[in-house]
């Protein structure tokens, strides 16, 4: 009878242990998906969101219109609707035409050349990479080498004369065209793409960056190289320009800011994160810029995260979220940034 009893014991034990450690297990899930619950961390009281439109629609900011600063285009495939950045009042809408499969692609581009607005099929190592009217009729197209389309194309106007000129990566070069379409430069680059530019200041000449095989390599407007820096866990993802000079700005496991010897000037690491885009912001007149950044989790866990950090490393603005996110701006005629998020809804992110 002892034996039985005792027996009994051991059992109603095992399972109240198996119980306490699957209760155990289920509260600390609980715990961890509060933890992880998409919410706003840090500046609510400071920012605010505004939603734009729920469309399913493509969003891009630019100079679109020939006045100072920005505006914001929808794109639904039919038609070009243009916003004013900072009331979000739509000032013009402009219809698509062609075949509706080849009124946009994923990499279609607005740009504005010559005055007018065209379509900029910028390839991405695919597709052809050419510039459209916006009924559809073709301008001009680049393909240096009949097999291999260029890997990257972007519009720019870094020499600051007024004109759109376009920076493209083939082969074993990097290339400057001028808006008809014909090569100004090449300067020799392994297989990569274009990640960013900026324009000419008093201080700096243009910059074009490009990532590839490792290296980080920038040159100026003319096709001067600038420097070339190894990047080992890090990938060139826009420019900043700060009092103490221009940088690039770096992702991965932190933000870096990093001048064109390899110097590391800024850093900042999200826990558990890999910093994958990054914005130079400029909020207020005469204040050195702040950085948007988006950091990604490991896939198990689903996760993003928005920051925006003064150049003094506060952290202006957290978010947590549940979706991808890519960061736009649009810089207004007396020279700040407006800050939108692009997701399923686009948003923009506003100080209160």
């Amino acid at each position: 009878m002892r034996r039985r009893l005792l027996l009994i014991a051991l059992v109603l034990a095992g399972i109240a242990t198996v119980l306490g450690v699957g209760l155990s297990t289920a509260v600390a899930s609980r715990i961890e998906a509060w933890k992880l619950r998409p919410r706003v961390l840090a500046g609510a009281d400071t920012f605010e969101t505004v939603t734009v439109t729920e469309r399913a629609t493509v969003r891009q900011t630019g100079e679109f219109n020939g006045a100072p600063g920005d505006e914001l285009a929808i794109i639904d495939y039919a038609a070009v609707q243009l916003l004013n950045a900072a009331t979000l009042a739509e000032e013009k809408r402009l219809e698509l035409d062609g075949p509706p499969r080849s009124r946009w692609t994923p990499a279609s581009r607005l740009a504005r050349l010559g005055g007018t607005l065209v379509i900029v099929d910028t390839g991405g190592g695919i597709d052809e990479t050419r510039v459209r009217e916006l009924d559809g009729t073709e301008r001009w197209r680049y393909r240096p080498h009949n097999d291999i389309p260029a890997s990257s194309l972007v519009t720019a106007d870094l020499d600051g004369d007024g004109e759109t000129e376009f920076y493209a990566t083939i082969t074993i070069n990097a290339v400057r065209l001028d808006a008809t379409g014909n090569e100004i430069w090449r300067a020799p680059f392994p297989a990569g793409r274009i990640a960013a530019t900026a324009p000419r200041t008093r201080r700096d000449p243009g910059w074009v960056v490009a990532d590839g095989q490792g290296q980080m390599v920038v040159w100026d407007e003319t096709g001067t190289r600038l420097a070339g820096v190894t990047m080992k866990d890090a990938r060139p993802v826009g420019v900043i320009d700060w009092p103490g000079g221009r940088y690039v700005l770096a992702g991965g496991p932190a933000l870096r800011a990093i001048g064109l010897d390899g110097t590391v000037v800024f850093d900042w690491a999200v826990s558990n994160m890999t910093v994958i885009a990054a914005l130079p912001v400029l909020l207020e007149p005469g204040t050195p810029p702040a950085v948007a950044l988006i950091a990604a989790s490991p896939p198990e866990t689903n996760r993003w995260r928005l920051q925006i950090v003064s150049r003094d490393k506060a952290l202006l603005y957290d978010e947590l979220l549940d979706t991808p996110t890519e960061l736009l701006k649009a810089r207004g005629a007396d020279g700040t940034d407006r800050l939108f998020l692009d997701r399923a809804s686009l948003l923009a992110l506003r100080q209160r």
